[in-house]
């Protein structure tokens, strides 16, 4: 027994460590997983907990300084340069977290009951963790074991050994509180799941009080080890007295909810989030996924040298050229139909002639986003103002044409972009379940989506994206990899 507590004290603090961190990235990911069904993004949990968990543990170890004023506190010892960090009280950072999201929150413009309703049963899950950590370091123990062999008998050695603790076998209360939390978080897992009058922030109401009253019996115990460990503010106890305060805002949160704010139901903003899921992804080319503007920029330069000699082209006009049919770009410079058709059919066979990787190129992360979106089951499609035989040579150029399940090219419409025909007829095809999502980096492609009823996405990497912007698409994208978040979560 010796060793054994030999190697917890040479251990203890890294343990303790593990413990700890063990039980954020637990917690972590139980909250990214619930996040995903109430419409809570990866990242805002991600940067919240960067946020928040450094500030806890400042707040529970200035909580737990409070009420030992009486010692000798120095600078090197505050910060845990001397002792470590040993003295937390988790009390007080549960009080800073909840500050700091709830003013995360507000600035990401998420609801904050959402955001608590993620956060209870995973604090509690991380609380269990984080109890072992009170076992490695002899924390959090009660008073003497009475009945020595029914202890010995019931619990694993490595516990009843390591609660061996001036000279005598003490009850294990980190243990004790662990086993409540975790029930408490099973409770509220079950709750989320099967109570179907459950409100949302209703689940931090009730961790509010389960923790209060699973506080109040273990520090009921604690107090009699005869440690100097438990918190004092005169002759009360903190801990007990913090606890009564999470129990009382606990049930008058749950009530004051009822009768402030809005009420709704957990079950409704998962139906909602569900109904508002993309299940097909239909792309623009030119400009979305593949980079053509040097291709069209000398195909149209080509074409202007043979039949406008004199005309050179600016590079705002170059630029307008992005979005509209060919007929409708020449029809500005022509009014004889005949040499409109000249004029395109000179434009296409050089185009196609040098439609290679000199002139094209694939935007980055394209081929990645694509092959993942189909490997998770989305049904893609293009849907293009080019020619149906030019779309093809251009995805073909980088093996993209496997892909898609349908391509609507400009020859088979009637109206092209803003109208929304071309989307229409690729919903037909493919048939959608849920919703629809059109991607795009042109006025005319953010606009087809709106006219046709759809989820549209605007690529900011395109030249015209403040114009887009001013349509006000439902979402923007840096990179095509963005989909990913957009779609996955």
């Amino acid at each position: 027994m010796f060793l054994f507590e030999a190697g917890l004290s040479l251990f203890g603090i890294r343990l303790y460590a593990i413990c700890i961190l063990t039980g954020i990235i637990v917690g972590v990911i139980m909250m990214i997983r619930e996040g995903k069904k109430l419409g809570i993004y990866s990242d805002f949990i991600y940067y919240g907990v960067i946020l928040a968990v450094p500030l806890a543990i400042v707040g529970a170890r200035l909580w737990y300084i409070l009420f030992n004023l009486d010692e000798d506190w120095p600078f090197s010892k505050i910060i845990g340069l001397e002792g470590g960090l040993s003295g937390l009280a988790i009390q007080g950072g549960i009080i800073v977290a909840i500050i700091v999201v709830y003013f995360w929150s507000k600035k990401k413009k998420i609801s904050f009951y959402k955001v608590i309703d993620v956060i209870a049963p995973a604090l509690l899950i991380s609380q269990v963790f984080g109890r072992w950590g009170n076992f490695f370091n002899k924390e959090l123990y009660g008073p003497v074991i009475q009945n020595v062999d029914l202890f010995q008998t019931l619990l694993p050695r490595f516990i009843t050994d390591n609660m061996y603790i001036a000279g005598a076998y003490r009850h294990p209360t980190f243990l004790y509180e662990g086993m409540l939390n975790l029930l408490g978080a099973i409770i509220l897992i079950v709750l989320r799941r099967k109570y179907k009058k459950l409100e949302s922030g209703d689940l931090m109401g009730g961790y509010l009080i389960w923790y209060g009253v699973v506080r109040i019996i273990t520090e009921s115990l604690r107090a009699k080890s005869g440690a100097n460990e438990v918190l004092m503010l005169g002759g009360v106890k903190v801990s007990i007295l913090v606890s009564c305060v999470f129990i009382a805002c606990g049930v008058a949160f749950l009530i004051a909810k009822r009768f402030v704010g809005p009420r709704i139901k957990y079950q409704d903003i998962i139906n909602k989030v569900m109904e508002d899921k993309i299940d097909t992804v239909l792309f623009d080319l030119d400009g979305t996924l593949l980079n053509t503007k040097r291709l069209i920029d000398q195909s149209f330069i080509h074409t202007f040298e043979k039949f406008y000699p004199e005309k050179r082209l600016t590079d705002e006009e170059l630029d307008s050229f992005f979005g509209p049919t060919l007929y409708e770009t020449f029809s500005r410079y022509s009014s004889d139909e005949i040499k409109i058709k000249e004029m395109m059919d000179y434009y296409k066979e050089y185009n196609i002639e040098h439609h290679n990787t000199d002139y094209v190129e694939m935007y980055d992360g394209a081929k990645d986003t694509l092959k993942f979106l189909k490997k998770k089951g989305y049904k893609l499609g293009i849907v293009s103002s080019k020619r149906k035989e030019i779309i093809i040579l251009g995805l073909d150029l980088f093996g993209l044409t496997e892909f898609f399940d349908v391509i609507i090219g400009g020859d088979d419409v009637d109206s092209p972009k803003p109208a929304p025909e071309g989307i229409y007829k690729a919903i037909d095809i493919l048939k959608p379940k849920r919703n629809v999502l059109y991607v795009g980096d042109n006025p005319s492609d953010i606009q087809a989506g709106i006219n046709a009823n759809v989820k549209t996405c605007d690529v900011m990497y395109s030249s015209k994206f403040e114009e887009c912007e001013k349509l006000n698409p439902t979402y923007c994208i840096s990179n095509l990899s963005g989909l990913i978040k957009i779609l996955v979560e």
